[in-house]
């Protein structure tokens, strides 16, 4: 069964490479939260340059696959996981 839910990331978060780390910081008001800052390995970094517009989960796992070879069953578990802990902190919302 296909999931149909569209994700896209917040805007409200900022996105770099620092040397060999990707961040992300969340921004309230302007002004940037430098006690949440967030880092993402390679493949989230991947999956947030795919979040630039709406997109299904079947489509990340996809081009995860597509890019990666990896297990379909290991990228399902991880993509729930980390499109739930992106969600949980508002960086990636429901469309």
């Amino acid at each position: 069964m296909q999931n149909v839910k569209q994700y896209q990331r917040n805007e409200d978060f900022i996105y770099r490479k620092i040397v060999d780390e990707m961040i992300l910081v969340p921004i309230h008001n302007d002004v940037a939260d430098m006690d949440a800052i967030y880092t993402l390995n390679g493949v989230g970094a991947f999956l947030w340059d795919h979040l630039d517009r709406p997109t299904t989960q079947n489509h990340l796992q996809e081009a995860i696959l597509s890019e990666y070879g990896v297990d379909p069953e290991v990228v399902f578990a991880d993509l729930e996981k980390f499109l739930g802990e992106m969600t949980a902190i508002g960086a990636v919302q429901e469309v």
